[in-house]
């Protein structure tokens, strides 16, 4: 069923602090469900350019206001996800 198993379960690969966040969808939900809520009160737009700025503006405001949180399980973690990229970085830049 399944060619690449590895990559199904890769999040183990991750600190456990922060598995629940990577194996779960439910930012990603979240953030989705908001833009429909706000895109529905809007009710049309005249183009597709005003539907881009619209999406933008939505995303911008999000960032602002999410940008100091950290969530749930990744402070814990910071050292020990900043090694594991640190590391994926030297093996990627030692294969070109």
């Amino acid at each position: 069923m399944f060619s690449n198993r590895e990559s199904l379960y890769s999040f183990y690969d991750f600190p456990a602090s922060i598995r629940c966040s990577i194996y779960t969808s439910n930012l990603i939900e979240d953030n989705n469900k908001g833009l429909k809520h706000k895109a529905k009160l809007k009710e049309q737009f005249p183009n597709e350019d005003a539907l881009e700025r619209f999406v933008c503006g939505y995303y911008s405001e999000y960032n602002r206001k999410h940008s100091t949180r950290i969530h749930r399980g990744f402070k814990q973690a910071e050292a020990e996800l900043l090694d594991m990229f640190e590391e994926k970085r030297n093996d990627t830049s030692k294969n070109h």
